[in-house]
């Protein structure tokens, strides 16, 4: 056990002097607003490649199903990756909108939290699902999808906003932001078809762009823009109708600006929930007129639907920015659908790749394949349950996960509760103050511990 911790601390010493000194503060934050930039060749297509088979963000419970999907992504600029998705409801609501922040690529994952949820008796008291999210004028904004008729149709879409990610959020009422929400766009097509939802939102200068889906007899994506200098944006939507077609049984589109390349890039599956299903690329230079530039099905899970792709807080994507791909994966019925990320590559080519059948993806049944863990973390503690101190003494902290494996914890400790007549303790080292002993409570994204030092004379 004594090799064990020392080869431990060793290692903590390691990873926390190299986090130090090359990671900024752990939480989200905003990017410079993006640059104007001119548009990019037209002779030129945009090709996206993910980068390797991926891993599994979210998956089911062992019994009784369940799912994430829809993911909407906003890029920190700490490399985090917050994220909101359309996760199952209780009784006869359909969904909520779930929110976690992934850190190291996705390697470590924060608590999630409902979000968003319906207001009762509201606009919105069946369903606020499939969020697209974007940040501006300090505040986060999630559109999403909503329904009164209980087959699922005759969709509208609502919007809300917070000063945070995970809430609490205030919806937009018609004259202002409150409790009681009226939609953002109505739907008022044939109420026995899907309607409209699934928003994507890009600022393109002082203009928000808002792409959803219009689903009638086919599925199609549509345009409004809206003045994101006004407050009260929502009462400013100016209409541009279709900009994508007819999408081969494709779902919510995902827009974001790429900055690099001078062009908007929307991505959306097709033929989903099948063993062939994929991902079409589209772009446009004027966010109106879209052409099919690609596919991305190498790498990818079969049966796969509902995606989305990372952004900035403002829904661009610049060059040198991780860019990341998210969807829900697995057949209907009880065992539910995981949710899947990868990191994808960008590039420009002479001509569009729009064949579906040159390439393959991977058939992956829920829970079969091992995937790249993502902690579920049950329990934090420090590295000692007693600590005997005469000098100033770091605190190690460590966490353990569903399979009880131990990882460090380098950032976003809090120690509280103790005696200050006997130690106190900045930056996680504690310095002795008198003798004695006391408790500390340390925690950690919400866990608790406790251990008690004892205050003792040297040797």
């Amino acid at each position: 056990m004594h090799t064990f911790y020392l080869v431990l601390k060793t290692l903590l010493v390691y990873l926390y002097t190299i986090t130090a000194a090359l990671s900024p503060a752990v939480g989200g934050g905003d990017f410079e607003p993006s640059a104007p930039v001119e548009p990019g060749d037209p002779l030129k297509y945009i090709q996206v490649e993910a980068v390797d088979e991926g891993f599994d963000m979210c998956t089911p419970p062992a019994e009784g199903g369940g799912y994430r999907y829809g993911p909407s992504m906003i890029l920190n600029t700490d490399g985090s990756l917050d994220v909101w998705c359309a996760t199952d409801g209780p009784g006869d609501i359909s969904d909520l909108v779930g929110y976690f922040r992934l850190y190291d690529g996705g390697k470590r994952k924060s608590f999630e939290k409902i979000a968003l949820k319906p207001t009762g008796g509201g606009w919105d008291s069946l369903s606020t699902c499939d969020p697209g999210v974007i940040k501006f004028g300090g505040y986060y904004y999630i559109g999403y999808t909503t329904t009164l008729d209980k087959r699922g149709v005759d969709n509208d879409i609502c919007v809300a906003r917070s000063k945070n990610p995970d809430g609490p959020y205030e919806k937009w009422t018609g004259t202002g932001w409150g409790v009681e929400p009226v939609p953002l766009i109505e739907y008022t097509d044939n109420p026995d078809f899907w309607g409209a939802g699934e928003p994507s939102f890009v600022m393109m200068g002082d203009e928000l762009y808002i792409y959803y889906s219009w689903n009638t007899a086919g599925a199609t994506t549509h345009l409004a823009i809206a003045d994101a200098t006004d407050e009260n944006w929502p009462a400013t939507l100016e209409y541009k109708g279709e900009v994508i077609p007819d999408k081969i049984g494709g779902d919510s589109a995902d827009v974001k600006y790429l900055d690099e390349y001078g062009r908007f890039i929307a991505v959306y599956t097709e033929k989903r929930f099948s063993p062939d299903s994929y991902v079409a690329v589209w772009e446009s230079f004027d966010g109106v007129d879209f052409r099919r530039c690609g596919v991305i099905k190498n790498n990818t899970a079969a049966r796969l639907h509902n995606c989305g792709i990372s952004g900035r807080a403002d829904g661009h994507i610049d060059a040198g920015d991780p860019v990341y791909l998210g969807y829900a994966y697995g057949d209907w019925g009880p065992i539910g659908w995981a949710t899947r990320l990868h990191e994808i590559r960008l590039s420009l080519a002479d001509g569009p790749k729009t064949d579906d059948t040159a390439e393959e993806n991977i058939e992956t049944p829920i829970g079969t394949r091992p995937v790249k863990a993502i902690p579920h973390v049950l329990t934090v503690k420090s590295e000692k349950q007693v600590y005997n101190i005469s000098g100033p003494t770091k605190v190690w902290t460590m966490s353990f996960d569903d399979d009880r494996y131990c990882f460090p914890v380098l950032l976003g400790t809090r120690f509280y509760g103790y005696d200050e007549s006997v130690i106190k303790i900045v930056g996680g080292i504690m310095y002795p103050v008198g003798e004695g002993s006391t408790w500390v409570r340390l925690e950690w994204n919400g866990i608790i511990d406790d251990f008690l030092v004892n205050v003792v004379s040297d040797g």
